[in-house]
């Protein structure tokens, strides 16, 4: 079925669901981000190191998106830059540490989440979406690490 059991990042069980037509969209939306990062002049070349480029590249292109628009608008631009992220920081853990993409349960809710190796599973959107919005302290780089061991 693809359905498996893994540790959330409190150390839960999270059920979660594979999903490679949803994978194949990471992988896309990861490359329009690091071609977004190449026409301004950076390189996100999907190492480890990149990881903190991508972060400080997200919150420079969050405070740079216009002002004055429709709220449909701004929304559609503010979601895909945190999804665009998020897809980002997973091929790239998933790609130099191994996982998969899939769906899980967050907060009771159906989400798109990530499956390390090891078995945790994390929600890069989620973590992408609260940094950029400085709903949260801690980093990418922090996350990546620990999902890393």
């Amino acid at each position: 079925s693809g359905s498996e059991k893994g540790q959330g990042p409190s150390g839960g069980a999270v059920p979660f669901k594979r999903d490679y037509t949803a994978a194949r969209e990471m992988v896309i939306r990861a490359g329009r981000y690091a071609r977004r990062a190449r026409d301004l002049g950076f390189v996100l070349d999907f190492s480890d190191a990149s990881i903190e480029l991508a972060e400080e590249l997200g919150v420079r292109l969050w405070a740079m998106l216009p002002r004055g628009l429709s709220d449909d608008k701004a929304e559609e631009l503010r979601g895909s830059l945190i999804s665009d992220l998020g897809a980002y920081f997973g091929e790239t853990l998933i790609r130099n540490r191994g996982g998969r993409w899939g769906w899980a349960i967050m907060d009771g809710r159906r989400v798109f989440a990530l499956r390390t190796s090891s078995g945790f599973t994390a929600f890069p959107a989620s973590k992408a979406r609260k940094i950029l919005r400085s709903e949260e302290f801690g980093t990418l780089v922090t996350m990546y690490e620990f999902l890393s061991r």
